[in-house]
């Protein structure tokens, strides 16, 4: 991350140290040990920080040479998250509208479903259960508006749209795709159907894998083939000598990849040069305050500013220094 800041505070002209090419957050281990997913997550997570977590190609590319054929990583689509539960976790089933999980945990899924991990769409059948589905099919969907007073209307638009597609034309016309909460909104969504209708999108999806350490990383790195859940029984990511990823069945003794993140620290000087009585704490505390939200606004978490007066400065001069931990 390049550290210099252009930015200007009150009447105070402020220049930032370049800090470019700082050391990555994660480095990486492999063990040879064989276990389980489980088991590997078990010893990372007490020897180093957890199963590796991988924030972009860079962290990929910084592995070293491997000539072990399958190794754990920390992905992991665990199907208690989301198999026949309307729970909370990151992999869970959540509505459109919100982004969250139902707040009557109200559902009614189809018998013995969901079960399918390479469906994370879901439709309402012909006779009203809901029912998961590969989210790039073309189907009818179902639209909802809600008034001030919470009250929902449902319409049933017959169009041939993907779930994202749907959802977007939902969004511009009226105010999401169908989130439905108790009995009363699943049989007004059922009187809206016609008697050819089949089944149609609604907002209820989820976002398959996540990582072990609970990290919001998007990457994923597939192979060609993965993942492919076969027989329906594999959660759980493991990485090829090629780095790239695949799924296999979590309970299957690999090798595998931790973790340990580091703690970056860097220093910001900065030198202020005014005829304010800058030893008033009010001020002070603005200057620090606009400081704060600039650093925030350029992305950097975790720091502390503090006042520090050189010897030998100027009555006039005082220097803040910034240590930021990423």
């Amino acid at each position: 991350m390049d550290c210099s800041v252009p930015l200007s505070v009150l009447f105070f002209g402020v220049n930032f140290i370049s800090c470019s090419h700082l050391p990555p957050l994660r480095k990486y281990y492999y063990v040879d040990t064989l276990m389980t997913w489980a088991g590997a997550q078990r010893y990372c997570r007490e020897e180093y920080t957890d199963l590796a977590t991988f924030e972009s190609t860079d962290d990929v590319s910084r592995l070293p040479p491997d000539t072990k054929p399958y190794r754990w990583i920390g992905l992991s689509d665990d199907p208690k998250s989301w198999r026949g539960t309307m729970g909370n976790d990151p992999n869970s089933w959540r509505w459109s509208s919100t982004g969250e999980t139902s707040r009557t945990g109200y559902q009614n899924w189809a018998a013995g479903k969901p079960a399918n991990a390479l469906q994370p769409c879901a439709v309402m059948l012909a006779d009203g259960r809901w029912n998961e589905y590969s989210c790039e099919s073309a189907l009818y969907f179902f639209c909802y508006t809600e008034t001030n007073q919470a009250t929902k209307t449902f319409v049933l638009i017959q169009l041939l749209k993907s779930w994202s597609a749907a959802r977007d034309y939902c969004r511009e016309h009226y105010t999401d795709l169908a989130k439905i909460e108790n009995d009363e909104e699943q049989n007004k969504v059922n009187s809206a159907k016609p008697n050819h209708y089949i089944k149609a999108w609604i907002g209820l999806y989820r976002v398959p894998w996540t990582w072990s350490d609970k990290s919001q990383s998007s990457l994923r790195f597939w192979d060609s083939i993965g993942p492919n859940n076969a027989d329906n029984k594999e959660f759980c990511g493991f990485k090829r000598p090629s780095h790239q990823w695949n799924d296999a069945d979590c309970s299957r003794l690999f090798p595998f990849v931790c973790h340990q993140v580091t703690t970056l620290k860097t220093t910001l000087r900065m030198k202020f040069e005014t005829d304010a009585d800058i030893t008033d704490p009010a001020l002070n505390a603005q200057i620090l305050q606009q400081l704060s939200a600039a650093l925030t606004r350029q992305g950097f978490t975790d720091f502390k500013l503090r006042w520090k007066i050189p010897p030998k400065k100027q009555e006039k001069t005082k220097e803040t220094q910034c240590v930021i931990n990423e």
